[in-house]
């Protein structure tokens, strides 16, 4: 074997995420497959700042609902890059990007050099205009650590205020309420999952979390934390205050952008990839939450998994796999009720909408028409052949002739041809 043939390219992954973590999956897929007799392509250097391997965030919920451990969750435990080639530096953040001389720098002094950089750093929570929230007992809810906090202090605490009604939140109180503490989430919609469903199934997940020992407050916020050294109280818009000992702030993400931004990288709301996820800097490319592109961030698992096989296409391959920013359906699960969301899920004149519903059975069907073809869905309660409508909205097929029983299922409905499955996204 030439010398050439032996040498490794240096790759750099900064983040241990799961979209570095699937990075790292397709990369060792494709390098496998390369016929180099048995040479791998790339010395690949993984840094996270978090302590552990890669873990499935997901599944933080159930973790801290008590459903499942926090072992079970995580995928790649420290020894397994080892064993699979690759050097894990755990617990130690990246403080900057030498993009003349191709290195990155630690927080602990030491300089990796790179040939190709990958950034993969995610996203934190979204700030809220909230005064004195950094004191202690106000919480984030993001990583194994902020859950192994939440359980700490929900030892001792009695009662806590989530601030955000998207999926994050609902879970966070959830899980808090499952632990015995009398649960306050307060929400500035003026309905649950405001993104993700109507007002109507909104209502319905309402009654849901309330049966779970939730109480809410809708069109509302917190304007400041009261306590000297720890939460003792939330105050609200509305003039109530709210006792709480714990608080848990998970209003959605912003994307952890500034390593790149600092480095000269473009970008406006995240670091600027093209559709091959390369930077403005030729050896440097980005994935997940902390992408930008065509304007337009991410939080869905599906389309960071799509970020993935293109740049690993591309690094292994040497194939340009073109990344493309196509719609996703939402399939959740919100304490124990399945959600699907699709495109419009708020009926305008223009739509025909064809709505099931049986509220004591907790099931909401909607589908909106616009020129006899989907254009939305809202499904509560039952998202089977969710995909399906799904396909059916994304090649606009025509349904009209097949309503209403198509509202009722794929197998109530013979008109229309068999559609593929396609995936759905899930929030990370």
């Amino acid at each position: 074997m030439t010398d050439q043939k032996m040498h490794k390219k240096k790759l750099v992954i900064v983040g241990n995420g799961m979209a570095a973590g699937r990075m790292i999956d397709e990369l060792i897929a494709r390098d496998i497959a390369k016929p180099e007799e048995g040479h791998s392509l790339f010395d690949i250097t993984v840094i996270g700042d978090e302590a552990c391997g890669s873990y499935n965030r997901i599944m933080l919920s159930p973790v801290l609902a008590g459903a499942t451990s926090a072992a079970s969750i995580v995928q790649k435990p420290a020894h397994w890059y080892s064993q699979n080639g690759l050097n894990f530096m755990a617990g130690i953040r990246v403080t900057q990007i030498n993009r003349q001389q191709r290195h990155v720098l630690c927080a602990n002094g030491e300089r990796v050099p790179y040939d190709h950089l990958i950034i993969a750093t995610g996203s934190r929570p979204a700030s809220i205009p909230t005064e004195n929230q950094n004191i202690a007992g106000v919480m984030a809810f993001r990583t194994l650590a902020d859950v192994d906090m939440i359980l700490s202090l929900s030892q001792t605490a009695k009662h806590a205020v989530v601030i955000g009604g998207g999926l994050l939140g609902l879970e966070a109180a959830y899980g808090m309420a499952v632990h015995g503490l009398k649960v306050v989430l307060v929400h500035r919609g003026r309905w649950l999952l405001n993104r993700q469903l109507d007002e109507v199934a909104g209502a319905m997940l309402a009654k849901v979390m309330a049966h779970k020992g939730v109480a809410l407050r809708l069109e509302a916020q917190v304007t400041q934390f009261n306590g000297r050294t720890s939460v003792e109280s939330a105050q609200l818009t509305t003039g109530e205050t709210l006792d709480c000992d714990l608080a848990v702030i998970a209003t959605g993400i912003t994307p952890n952008a500034e390593l790149g931004i600092d480095a000269g990288l473009e970008g406006r709301y995240g670091i600027e990839v093209n559709d091959f996820l390369v930077t403005s800097d030729p050896h440097i490319s980005a994935i997940g939450e902390c992408v930008e592109h065509q304007g337009k961030t991410f939080g869905l698992v599906e389309p960071i998994w799509q970020h993935c096989i293109s740049v690993a296409d591309r690094l292994v391959m040497g194939v340009q796999s073109a990344y493309q920013n196509t719609p996703v359906g939402t399939k959740l699960k919100v304490s124990g009720v399945q959600v699907f969301s699709a495109g419009a899920w708020l009926t305008s004149p223009e739509h025909r909408a064809f709505i099931f519903a049986d509220p004591a059975r907790n099931i909401y069907r909607k589908l909106l028409l616009k020129n006899n073809c989907i254009i939305g869905i809202v499904f509560f309660g039952d998202v089977r052949d969710g995909q399906y409508f799904f396909e059916l909205m994304e090649q606009q097929i025509p349904v009209i002739q097949a309503m209403p029983q198509l509202l009722m299922g794929r197998r109530f409905c013979t008109e229309l041809p068999p559609m593929a499955v396609v995936p759905t996204g899930a929030a990370i």
